[in-house]
């Protein structure tokens, strides 16, 4: 039996291909965030104005809410997925999604594939604000949240996830896992990487 009771899985990157599920909207849409992600890059604004920029862009060429489900609906899941979580539930660990992603698109693959948690970041009715639950630069806090409302202690949590912004899920586990990674950050800061799109591949590490 595995000592793990709950594996988190990053979404963008991870669970589906698209590196970030907000900038495929813009590439959807057609619009540009070009200049709002810059100013997040360097900390000139929060996760939350971030969010409120991107949404009111949206908003201002008529798109609502139904809009952006639509074109999440059949955005594939990533390569070995549903065997994956099958396995886990198999042991009776929990899964979890911890996204600075849209939770429209989280909720959607959670409900398909039978995971257990979803935390990401929402969109209110009116297209008027974001609902900030996951800062991309603190995803430790709400993975910490859900251990302790779990009560699973840290060596029994695996993260898995694709770029530096998953390196603060890694402190707060036992095993994090690089997977498809897209920068050296999260390749040295994991202690398992995995190159290949192929989401089995970690049941090994995790099933021991």
């Amino acid at each position: 039996m595995s000592r793990y009771k709950l594996v988190a899985f990053d979404m963008d990157g991870v669970l589906v291909e698209m590196k970030s599920s907000w900038r495929y909207i813009h590439e959807c849409f057609g619009t540009d965030n070009s200049e709002t992600r810059r100013a997040y890059l360097n900390d000139e604004i929060s996760s939350q104005e971030y969010m409120d920029k991107d949404i009111a862009m949206w908003k201002s060429i008529g798109k609502t809410v139904h809009d952006i489900e639509a074109v999440f609906e059949n955005v594939p899941v990533m390569k070995g997925a549903h065997e994956c979580m099958h396995a886990l539930k198999a042991e009776g660990i929990e899964t979890a999604i911890v996204s600075g992603g849209l939770g429209i698109l989280a909720r959607r693959i959670a409900g398909e594939m039978g995971m257990d948690y979803v935390i990401a970041n929402e969109i209110n009715e009116n297209m008027e604000k974001g609902i900030l639950h996951v800062s991309p630069k603190n995803k430790d806090i709400p993975l910490k949240n859900l251990a302790r409302k779990l009560r699973v202690e840290k060596e029994e949590i695996v993260s898995v996830g694709n770029s530096k912004y998953d390196v603060k899920m890694f402190k707060v586990s036992g095993m994090g896992i690089a997977f498809n990674p897209c920068d050296d950050i999260v390749v040295a800061d994991a202690d398992v990487v995995i190159k290949e799109k192929d989401l089995s591949l970690i049941l090994p590490y995790i099933l021991e």
